[in-house]
Order: structure tokens, then C-alpha cells, then sequence
């Protein structure tokens, strides 16, 4: 009897070990403590401090960013003018006379800001025509299309800023025109050829400081550059034909021989925009530019003289007689630089949001062009439309 007792004793024994290796194959994250059963949850020992990270968050920010740093305005307008007359007004019996004037103009200006630097980007073009009637060798009526504003610039101020008036700055100007250029409505022929696309080109870069008013009545900026050169040029052939034909030593201030021409001296630059009234019903652009190449003048005065002497001898000569054999020994061209004027006006009268009325005056001088001021003007009625980021 006791051996059988002891034989159930380690049955018994042997079926309780083969109980618990099968509960810990079963399930390896539950322990015993003390008799009792612990459960363990493997997302505690997970860590969960990465900062999320969303894409569409990110984009906004960049969204913003740009907005923020970044100023663009742009402005389409077509405008014109229409005149018309019956031959009860006219003293001739040919017939009426109809003018007609259309004006399309561009602008771009992009401003980038980041911190004490700034970028000022701005594109400008204007072209019209006009239609008028022209009476004919055989007194015939005809209306003839002639051009009369043909022209467009780009350029490039960066800025660094010193404080909130001043500023440290450099400026990169291009202007030239479209298309070609005739001397009048009824010639418009190849050898009426005066001026087209480069024929001439300006390129104009200058370095100095420029200073911003913060009055809001009177918000002027002025560019002081002491540093500024001036480059012309001229590349069209059957420009240069015709300006050959008339006998011209130059073009464009440029030999007759050359293509460019490059100068150096000073300029300044003089902004004014403001506008009165409910949104700016009334606004007026001032722009005034002056370039005079006076390092040019200081480095070849010597030569100016040289040519100024030869032409006073030659003038002699010619009262003299022109004697053969006595005429004065030629000397290269040299002529003294002279300012340059640019100075553009414009008042916008809005009527709505689309329609507005602009009056323009512009002045130029430049004697390499003519001894004469240059003035146009334009009034015009018609369609603008104007988009701004912000």
C-alpha cells in the first residue's frame, strides 16, 4: 500500500511541472509573483515623444513665408481716343477726318524683403499708334497708321538697408524700343529708317545710397549714385546705312564706325508715388533720372580740346578760302558729354475698378539725340486691370 502511495505522489508531481512549461510556452508576457498571474503590455515600453510631423503643415508655412517676403503687382491697361469729322466742319470738300489713337501698356514690379535685404524688380513697356487722315499728292483722303510710343525697360535695385531711411544700393537699368521708327506718317519706308529694336539700346548700372521718406504725405525716395556708368548701343544695319547716306560722323552719340559706346560719371534718381482719395482714385507717378558723364569728360579732356582746336581751324580755313595745301591736320572725334534727363509723369484718374483715365508727360534730353527738349504727352480713356498679391 505505501509503495503504491508513493508511486501517485510522483504522478502527481510529474503532471504539475508538465502544466507550467505548457503555460509559459503559451504566453510568454505573463509572469508569476507571489502565486499571482502579471500581465504585460508591450506598448508601454514604446516611446511615443517623436513630435508629429504634417506635410500639409509644412507647405502652409512655406505658403506664408513667400507671401510674406515676396510683393507682386501687375497692371495690363488698353486705352484710346477717337475723333471724328463730317466735311461741314472742314473748309475742304474731300471729305471728313478721322483720328484714332490706341495705347497698351505693361508693368510688372516684384519686391523681395528678408530681413535688412531687399530686392526692387520692375518691367515697363508702352506702345501705341495713331490713325489719321493724310491727304495725298492726287487730294485724296487716305488714313494712315504711324507708331508714335514704342518703348520698354527692366531693372534691378537691391538694397541694403542701414536703418529705416537709408540703405546701401545698386541699380541695373535696360531700355530700348520694340520696333521700328520712321520719320513721319507718310514715310515709312527702309531709307526712312531712324531708329529700331538696339539702334539705340541703353544699359545704365550705378552704385551709392538711397534714402525713403517715411512721411506718408510725402513719400519720396532718392537713389545718390557717384559711382555710375552709362552704355550705348547700336546694331542695326540699315539704321546705320541710312545715318552713312546723310553724311553723319555718328549715331547715337556713337562713331559711325562703332557699335557701343561706354561712359562713366554720376546719377540720381528720384521716385514719387502717392495716391488721395477712397482707394486712390486719384494717383500720380513721378519719375526723374539725370546721368552726367563727367569721369568720361576728365579722362579724355585733352583729347576734347584737341578736337575743339582743330574744328575752330578748320572753320578758319573754310573762311580763309579753303586753300589747298593749307588746310588743318585731322584729329580723332571727341565731343564733351552732357547731362542726361529722363523725367516721367503719370496722373491716373480710376472711374471703377476697370476703367480709369491716365494723363502722361514725359521729357527727355539727350544731345547725343538732339540740342532740342524731347516732350510727349498723352491723355487717354480705357481699360486697366491690376492684380496684387497682398
Amino acid at each position: 500500500m505505501k509503495r503504491l502511495f508513493a508511486i501517485f505522489a510522483i504522478l502527481a508531481a510529474l503532471s504539475v511541472s508538465d502544466a507550467y512549461a505548457q503555460f509559459t510556452v503559451e504566453d510568454q508576457t505573463k509572469t508569476t509573483s507571489t502565486g499571482n498571474v502579471t500581465l504585460q503590455n508591450p506598448l508601454q515600453d514604446m516611446d511615443i515623444s517623436t513630435e508629429f510631423s504634417s506635410a500639409a503643415r509644412a507647405r502652409m508655412e512655406r505658403l506664408r513665408l513667400r507671401k510674406e517676403r515676396n510683393y507682386v503687382e501687375l497692371s495690363l491697361s488698353l486705352q484710346g481716343s477717337m475723333t471724328s469729322y463730317n466735311d461741314a466742319w472742314l473748309s475742304s470738300s474731300k471729305g471728313g477726318s478721322n483720328t484714332m489713337s490706341i495705347l497698351g501698356t505693361f508693368g510688372l514690379k516684384h519686391t523681395y524683403t528678408f530681413q535688412r535685404f531687399s530686392n526692387n524688380t520692375q518691367v515697363n513697356a508702352r506702345y501705341g499708334y495713331n490713325r489719321q487722315n493724310y491727304t495725298t499728292e492726287a487730294e485724296d483722303s487716305k488714313g494712315i497708321w504711324f507708331k508714335n510710343i514704342d518703348e520698354f525697360w527692366a531693372q534691378v535695385q537691391p538694397k541694403l538697408a542701414l536703418n529705416d531711411r537709408w540703405s546701401y544700393t545698386a541699380l541695373a537699368k535696360f531700355r530700348s524700343q520694340f520696333s521700328n521708327s520712321y520719320k513721319s506718317a507718310t514715310e515709312q519706308e527702309a531709307e526712312h529708317l531712324k531708329s529700331g529694336f538696339m539702334a539705340p539700346g541703353y544699359l545704365d548700372f550705378s552704385l551709392g545710397m538711397d534714402f525713403a521718406s517715411k512721411n506718408a504725405k510725402f513719400p519720396i525716395k532718392i537713389s545718390f549714385f557717384p559711382l555710375s556708368g552709362n552704355a550705348v548701343i547700336a546694331k542695326n544695319s540699315q539704321v546705320e546705312a541710312n545715318f552713312r547716306d546723310r553724311g553723319e560722323t555718328s549715331w547715337f552719340g556713337i562713331d559711325i564706325d562703332r557699335k557701343i559706346l561706354f561712359t562713366g560719371g554720376s546719377s540720381i534718381k528720384l521716385e514719387f508715388a502717392r495716391g488721395w482719395g477712397k482707394n486712390n482714385w486719384l494717383s500720380y507717378n513721378g519719375n526723374l533720372y539725370c546721368y552726367y558723364g563727367w569721369i568720361t569728360n576728365v579722362g579724355k579732356l585733352s583729347k576734347i580740346r584737341e578736337y575743339q582746336d582743330y574744328l575752330d581751324a578748320h572753320d578758319r580755313w573754310v573762311a580763309g578760302g579753303s586753300i589747298e595745301g593749307m588746310e588743318p591736320t585731322a584729329v580723332p572725334r571727341h565731343d564733351m558729354l552732357h547731362p542726361t534727363v529722363d523725367w516721367r509723369n503719370t496722373i491716373t484718374i480710376k472711374a471703377s475698378t476697370y476703367f480709369q483715365t491716365q494723363i502722361m508727360f514725359d521729357l527727355y534730353y539727350d544731345k547725343a539725340l538732339s540740342n532740342d527738349v524731347m516732350i510727349k504727352s498723352f491723355i487717354s480713356l480705357g481699360l486697366t486691370y491690376t492684380f496684387k498679391n497682398k
